[in-house]
């Protein structure tokens, strides 16, 4: 059928159809032209690679003309820079003046440097002064605290029934403690004084039931630890040992005491060693000088006396000295030295204690 409107959509179609669309400006309708077959697609060929472009060729740049400046340039002021900026902007004259302040370069800043001040001498030698003191401190400190903070070493307390100069730890057992008995005899003592003998070890052990004496065992059993001592005297120029010993039986150990008198003078040798006597002295007279009785210079053994209105048993050699003594103080305290002259020291000291030290 003939159309006498041509449309897009029609042209679209013929053109699917493979026809052309007439172009020609609208007129008397033709009759439509017969439609050519369909063209066949090509076959696709492979891709030809491309070939590498040309190298770049830059070619070079010719300067600018310079720019020629106009021969009388308009002149700008501070002030209508300043009025243009106020009506641009529409802020006030303040704001315009602190934005220009801050936009103006800063000069750097330059650290200030003080010259170095002179130091006199003084001032160098009271640093000095005060630097060793604090150093001396520091240290007399350190020694305080390590003194403090060192561990104490307590003295076993041992109790004494009299008064006593001075005080000197034993030690040993049987022979061991024998010798230190008569090696603490050998040192010096003052004149007049008393020293305190004790074995640290053990404060509650007696030093007499300790010594290897042979003494009878009954009189061991009644000596009490609690009340007696040993000890080192000087007095009369003499320095010997003895014993002060608390007691529980006078009866008992009075007895055991005259059973031990054959025994006493050779067990107790070491601690009361025989005088020496210069050659071409033949006898002596007796060194107790307060007993009642007298004694035959040329046979030894024991004797009964008195000192000081106690009576005592004393041994006596053949050429009448005394060697050894014991005597009762009390009925509770029985003392056994080296002659009269330490007797009586020690029977005065024994009235004067008041109580055990």
């Amino acid at each position: 059928p003939e159309k006498y409107i041509r449309t897009f959509a029609g042209d679209m179609d013929m053109v699917k159809k493979g026809g052309t669309p007439d172009l020609a400006p609208l007129g008397a309708v033709s009759p439509p032209k017969p439609t050519a077959p369909p063209i066949a697609p090509k076959p696709v060929q492979p891709p030809v690679p491309a070939t590498p472009p040309p190298p770049l060729v830059i070619a070079p740049v010719s300067p600018a003309p310079p720019q020629v400046a106009p021969k009388n340039p308009p002149l700008q002021t501070y002030s209508n820079d300043f009025s243009e900026r106020m009506k641009t902007t529409h802020a006030s004259t303040a704001t315009v003046l602190a934005a220009e302040q801050d936009k103006a370069p800063r000069a750097p800043h330059v650290a200030s440097q003080e010259s170095p001040s002179s130091i006199s001498l003084p001032y160098v030698i009271a640093s000095l002064v005060l630097l060793v003191v604090s150093l001396a401190g520091g240290t007399i400190a350190y020694m305080q605290y390590r003194t403090a903070s060192a561990p104490v070493v307590t003295t076993p307390v041992v109790s004494t029934p009299i008064f006593v100069d001075e005080r000197e730890e034993i030690s040993g057992i049987d022979a061991t403690l024998l010798q230190s008995v008569v090696s603490s005899v050998s040192r010096p003592l003052a004149a007049g004084t008393v020293r305190l003998l004790y074995v640290a070890t053990a404060s509650d052990e007696n030093i007499f039931t300790a010594l290897p004496v042979s003494a009878p065992d009954v009189l061991l059993r009644n000596v009490q630890t609690k009340g007696s001592m040993a000890g080192v005297i000087n007095v009369g120029g003499n320095q010997s040992p003895f014993f002060i010993l608390s007691v529980s039986s006078y009866s008992t150990v009075f007895s055991s005491m005259l059973a031990w008198e054959p025994l006493m003078p050779d067990y107790l040798s070491e601690l009361f060693p025989s005088y020496q006597i210069p050659i071409g002295e033949t006898t002596a007279t007796s060194t107790v000088a307060t007993t009642t009785e007298t004694a035959s210079a040329s046979v030894a053994g024991f004797y009964d006396a008195t000192i000081v209105n106690h009576d005592v048993r004393v041994y006596r050699d053949a050429s009448g000295r005394d060697m050894l003594l014991y005597g009762f103080w009390n009925q509770a305290t029985l003392i056994i030295a080296r002659d009269a002259t330490a007797f009586t020291e020690i029977v005065g000291r024994l009235s004067t204690a008041s109580t055990p030290r």
